[in-house]
């Protein structure tokens, strides 16, 4: 029997993901919609009515034909359904918002993230307007907000406005990005411009699911566990980040050992574990294996519940539920049919998942572990328990990272060095800790008992975070890389044939192996090459800074008034490009009392109020103006004293005062661009 007939839900899987795919390239077209359906019907017809056995035979593919575009259809309609959750009604309206928060808020440095429902909302003359849509309102933080709870309605004051997509070279899209999330605007409300109104009494399990978090999340409060282990401990046991500071996060990231903080399949595959283990006793006798199977489901979704159930929790759970129901049913389950149910049924709940990168880095990780730890595992063996139960352990976690890391090196462009160590260490002791912080919950009430439990989880999750610790600085802890779609296919490739090849000894895996090499390197020369020969110039879209680049072959000169946030604005941009010697522009050559001369065009860079006594005589010729800052001149007395051929605003300054500039360049006849609504300005100049 085939792969595919073993599989019938990949097979299933298939044309759904096609589906979803599509959408995105082709956009939603009734037209389109009523074709697919026709062809779906008549197929189905054609397959039902055609009784002559000689022309079933020949249009036997008939059936398969209509699942594939039955398949393709709901994955195209769900796409488009689910797309349409983002929507919002009453985005860039002046008035007063009625609001219910529907998740528990999220405390951050200087504001108190609300995710928020809209119900209504009171336009300038008093009238009421009905709303729809979801929002991230961002409330500055007090005393007041920090209280804010799930449930909890607010009238607020403020303007909910959609998210800026791809606004500079090599930016996060980050409006596609809440959409697939499910919100279409945010907004910002400061502390005198918000109340609270009421609470929706109305029955949540996601409100209970948050109660129950909050009230085992004092277990650990009660116990003294506290700073970098409780943080570590609320993370790895019940998917808590609110304690994660940054120093914390970027110790995990850089080791290789930030997955064990994401609650997924690795923790519920602990504690399905340890629950079979415990409840062995009744597969002796066929009608107990289902009462089994009830107290695994129940726990397994027990603990989906109080970690709030996120995406990659409900993945897992699904998954190993699947398992669960197959082995009581004695069925030998088929693991990648398992892993195609749990993937269907989750994009049929919601197609945006297919975008989320949690999901496609859980179900490549399963994928690979399944497919690779079998073959890693037969390169070393050994009758020694424990170097075996070692090379065992690093087999899963090298299988894992097969799968994980082009995925990651695609959306992070890291890789930790020493992954490895860090599995080797971290996995061993997130089980530990799991297991402990369950048998402190059980043991709470008992004085004696829960307090040595609590110790050993303390010590067990100080030689974790220092294990981290040491690791993150390691020399070349970290490797950063930049690589595009073609060449993540062409990465994974390789990988794949590799592994092949040294379990199979085939010379054409390892041929074809080398050709992809070759191909990604020759990718990688080719975008240098490419940034050899353009230069370039760009103002940045930043709504608190002002940032400039001058891009002359790979050697990159930058003016900014915050060169930390320069620097994470323009990572990922300078990464792929392989912008190197990166200097400030404060070499007088080149930037003089703010203008700058490049590929023979003339720069003038307004940042306050000063022109007119620097440059009170004859106006200067430049070829274009760049204004940013606060603090401006009106634009008649810029045009006395400087004639530009461009003028360009960045987003730092005022909707009015853009305003202004954009009526003065119509009238006058002059080039005018916002970066506020258009995104970054980029001037290429090619040789």
């Amino acid at each position: 029997m085939s792969f595919l007939q073993r599989t019938p839900f990949f097979r299933l899987l298939l044309p759904l993901i096609a589906g979803i795919v599509f959408l995105q390239f082709a956009g939603f077209s009734t037209v389109l919609t009523g074709t697919l359906l026709f062809l779906v019907l008549l197929s189905a017809s054609l397959n039902y009515f055609v009784k002559n056995p000689s022309l079933q035979y020949r249009f036997r593919w008939l059936f398969g034909f209509s699942v594939f575009l039955t398949v393709f259809l709901i994955g195209y309609t769900l796409s488009e359904f689910h797309g349409r959750r983002s929507e919002f009604r009453f985005e860039g309206q002046k008035g007063m918002s009625y609001v219910e928060i529907v998740e528990a808020p999220v405390v951050k440095e200087k504001s108190v993230l609300c995710r928020v429902r809209t119900l209504n909302y009171t336009d300038s003359l008093g009238v009421i307007h009905a709303a729809k849509g979801n929002a991230l309102l961002y409330v500055a933080r007090d005393s007041a907000s920090e209280m804010l709870r799930s449930g909890e309605r607010l009238m607020l004051e403020t303007t909910f406005r959609k998210p800026d997509g791809v606004v500079n070279p090599e930016g996060f899209d980050y409006a596609t990005y809440l959409a697939r999330q499910g919100y279409g605007a945010t907004a910002y409300v400061d502390t005198d411009h918000w109340k609270k109104a009421d609470k929706n009494t109305s029955f949540s399990i996601l409100r209970l699911a948050e109660n129950v978090q909050e009230k085992l999340l004092n277990v650990f409060k009660r116990f003294g566990i506290e700073g970098d282990e409780y943080a570590v401990l609320a993370a790895l046991t019940l998917g808590s980040k609110d304690a994660l500071h940054p120093e914390l996060r970027q110790n995990y990231t850089t080791s290789g050992g930030m997955h064990i903080l994401a609650v997924s399949g690795l923790h519920v595959g602990v504690i399905y574990l340890v629950i079979s283990f415990l409840l062995r006793f009744l597969d002796k006798k066929p009608k107990l294996r289902f009462l089994k199977l009830f107290f695994i489901l129940l726990f397994l979704w027990s603990y989906a519940f109080i970690t709030g159930m996120p995406p990659s929790v409900i993945r897992a759970t699904s998954m190993f539920s699947l398992v669960a129901v197959g082995s009581a049913l004695l069925r030998r389950s088929q693991i990648y049919n398992t892993i195609s149910v749990a993937a269907f049924l989750m994009l049929l709940y919601n197609s945006n998942y297919l975008y989320d990168v949690g999901f496609q880095l859980s179900f490549s990780a399963v994928v690979s572990i399944v497919y690779f730890q079998p073959l890693i595992a037969k390169w070393f063996y050994t009758k020694n328990k424990i170097l075996k139960w070692t090379w065992d352990l690093t087999a899963v976690s090298l299988a894992a990272q097969i799968g994980t890391a082009p995925l990651s090196v695609f959306y992070f462009h890291q890789f930790p060095n020493y992954f490895l160590l860090t599995n080797l260490i971290a996995i061993p002791f997130a089980t530990l800790i799991i297991y402990f912080a369950v048998a402190l919950f059980v043991v709470s009430p008992i004085p004696l008992l829960s307090d040595a439990v609590a110790f050993l989880l303390k010590l067990f999750l100080k030689i974790l975070n220092g294990s981290i610790s040491f690791i993150h600085d390691l020399p070349l802890s970290l490797s950063v890389l930049s690589i595009d779609v073609w060449q993540l296919l062409a990465v994974s490739l390789t990988v794949i044939l590799l592994v092949a090849y040294f379990n199979y000894k085939k010379y054409l895996l390892l041929f074809c192996a080398l050709c992809l090499t070759l191909f990604v390197v020759s990718a990688d020369l080719y975008r240098h090459y490419r940034t050899l020969q353009t230069d370039r110039f760009i103002v940045y879209s930043d709504n608190r800074q002002t940032h400039l680049s001058f891009i002359n072959s790979a050697k990159h000169y930058y003016f900014s008034t915050d060169t930390v946030s320069f620097e994470k604005l323009t990572a990922a941009f300078a990464l792929k490009e392989k912008l190197n010697d990166n200097s400030p522009l404060d070499n007088p050559k080149w930037f003089s009392n703010g203008f700058a001369e490049f590929r023979n065009l003339r720069f003038f860079l307004l940042m306050d109020e000063s022109l007119r006594a620097k440059y009170n005589e004859q106006p200067v010729e430049v070829d274009f103006l760049i204004i940013g800052g606060r603090q401006k001149p009106r634009i008649n007395e810029i045009l006395n004293c400087v004639r530009p051929r461009c003028i360009i605003v960045d987003n730092t300054i005022s909707d009015w005062y853009t305003g202004s500039v954009r009526r003065e360049c119509l009238a006058q006849n002059i080039p005018f661009y916002s970066v506020a609504e258009k995104g970054a300005f980029v001037l290429n100049f090619s040789d």
